[in-house]
């Protein structure tokens, strides 16, 4: 089994046709619960004013070691102005953009799901394949395609995961995970803390660790495989990159 010798890794952010690496600070976060990844890049001090970016700028944050680079968050910038900072969204802002009046018969989930990401522009998709019974008449007023889908779940008494990664939508499904790693105390686990029934470990920065993907966790005050349900990635005070990541009490 391959070892990586984690130190800190580096941001590798690409906003339009810039790339940039240093010169400024970083901050990602993706949640199961909350439905748009998001990034918040500012330039260091003597650095600011020097570029700005338009309304829905392509955007990449990246995260590695070495040349080794795994995509954090692909999106597009939604603010900011030539002294940042800029506000980065994924994919979901077509969704929360795009709005949808239709009345859909005899439908499944599936069906109203994948026509509201069509008016949304995405074509890019993985929808989970249960046979969901059909409902004769479901009527939209004026939502946006994640109230769309929120509707749908309601309507059809479900409640799915759905999220962007690099593009791609998923609902109730997502990629094979093939490695999952292990963080120990006394090891990788810098600090692990618990609040409203969910545990937060402290960890240097993991660039292959992702919302919805499961970890094995070692450390005195729990222990077990768990699902994360967010990631944040930030540099502390003294610039190393840390990973804090959030999961159930219950494992």
């Amino acid at each position: 089994m391959a070892v990586r010798k984690l130190i800190t890794p580096q941001f590798r952010v690409q906003i339009g046709t810039c790339t940039f690496t240093n010169g400024i600070s970083t901050e990602c976060y993706s949640s199961l619960k909350e439905r748009c990844s998001w990034a918040t890049v500012e330039y260091g001090s003597g650095h600011a004013g020097i570029l700005a970016f338009s309304d829905m700028e392509p955007a990449k944050i990246e995260l590695g070691y070495d040349g080794d680079y795994d995509t954090l968050l692909t999106g597009y910038v939604v603010s900011g102005k030539a002294l940042g900072p800029f506000k980065i969204l994924d994919d979901t802002i077509f969704l929360m953009r795009t709005y949808v009046t239709e009345t859909f018969t005899g439908c499944r989930p599936q069906d109203i799901i994948r026509y509201g990401l069509g008016r949304a522009g995405i074509t890019n998709y993985s929808l989970a394949d249960t046979a969901y019974p059909k409902r004769d008449v479901v009527s939209i007023s004026r939502k946006n395609v994640v109230e769309l889908i929120q509707e749908v779940e309601r309507v059809w008494g479900i409640q799915e995961i759905f999220y962007f990664k690099n593009g791609c939508f998923y609902w109730g499904t997502g990629e094979t995970q093939k490695i999952i790693y292990v963080l120990e105390e006394g090891k990788n686990i810098l600090s692990c803390t618990m609040f409203n029934h969910e545990y937060e470990i402290k960890t240097i920065g993991v660039p292959w660790i992702h919302q919805g993907e499961q970890i094995l966790v070692k450390h005195r005050r729990f222990s077990g495989e768990v699902t994360v349900t967010a990631t944040r990635v930030r540099a502390d005070e003294e610039g190393c990159v840390r990973m804090f990541l959030t999961f159930s009490a219950e494992g």
